[in-house]
């Protein structure tokens, strides 16, 4: 009995191990080369894996009918006792795992769809709250989000904040080497650009701060620039042209990529940054996938989720 139960754990350790390479939606020249290995992300598991899974739980005695009872009991005892609730404000559950937290109910929603959702929430009673900005900076999302709250609050026994993904010193250098070690195995004539959105408010020293801390680490061939503010890219062109560098790839330095992002990376924008980049000279590349999708960067959403729970 025990072997099997034994052989069923290693199937689906080796299911939730299977990960896979994500490449350039746009290539130019083989820039596929140059797109770094460690630019990975879990795949969900499969419905093969799961078949697995429900045949691993026969084969230890466990009918398809106890198992679904099962689960029928779970949810009703969750949905008696859990009245607690993590928000992630920006991210939907395909793109942040929901584990991790503790046993609180996970939430996911843009900023425009938050108000509605509080107010189911107090509807079905819940009793605590707490909300995470899925933003890399501190900036105008973030100050919203307490702002909507400071109308709500009242409707809940707590309402807590998680920080946004650079809040502290700690963060700068965390995050610095996350991105360092996910472009470790770029070709040294290649240059990754990891690119924000930029901000007007007084946050957007963030993005220069990260610039510096990678600096100070030594990771020469990474820049950070931003599409609205500074570093801007004459500022990024003209540091990358200092290096000799040949490549180029463009990555979002933003959680959750949107349009913008997109069309700021493509070859298909007269006005992107692909072509500002092409037009200059160099064999550019664009990694669609937000921070998201490193293990890391999720690694830090939850342990600063976790810093305010009770």
């Amino acid at each position: 009995m025990f072997d099997i139960i034994r052989a069923g754990k290693k199937a689906l350790s080796a299911i939730g191990r299977k990960i896979i390479k994500e490449k350039p939606k746009f290539s130019k020249r083989n820039i596929e080369r140059y797109i770094p290995k460690q630019l990975k992300i879990r795949t969900k598991r499969s419905k093969k894996g799961i078949g697995k899974t429900v045949a691993a739980a026969i084969s230890i005695g466990v009918g398809i009918v106890g198992v679904l009872a099962g689960i029928g009991i779970a949810r009703i005892i969750r949905n008696k006792i859990t009245k607690k609730a993590v928000i992630l404000v920006g991210a939907n559950k395909n793109e942040l795992p929901g584990g991790g937290f503790n046993g609180y109910l996970v939430k996911y929603t843009d900023l425009d769809g938050l108000d509605a959702l509080v107010e189911k929430l107090a509807q079905d009673e819940f009793s605590e709250l707490i909300l995470v900005p899925m933003n890399v900076i501190n900036g105008y999302e973030t100050e919203k989000i307490r702002n909507i709250m400071a109308y709500k609050k009242y409707m809940f026994e707590s309402v807590k904040f998680a920080p946004a993904l650079l809040s502290s010193d700690a963060d700068y250098t965390y995050v610095a080497k996350t991105l360092a070690a996910c472009t470790a195995g770029t070709d040294i004539d290649t240059a990754v650009v990891f690119l924000g959105k930029g901000t007007t408010h007084y946050s957007n020293s963030s993005y220069i701060a990260l610039n510096e801390r990678l600096k100070e680490l030594g990771v020469s061939n990474v820049f950070v620039g931003t599409l609205h503010s500074y570093p801007g890219i004459d500022k990024v062109m003209s540091e990358i042209e200092s290096g000799k560098y040949q490549n180029v790839i463009l990555c979002p330095l933003e959680m959750t990529v949107d349009a913008e992002m997109c069309a700021a990376m493509s070859r298909d924008n007269e006005a992107s940054w692909y072509n500002a980049f092409s037009g200059a000279g160099f064999n550019c590349g664009a990694y669609y996938k937000g921070l998201c999708a490193y293990r890391g960067i999720r690694r830090l959403i939850v342990e600063h989720t976790k810093s305010v729970m009770r």
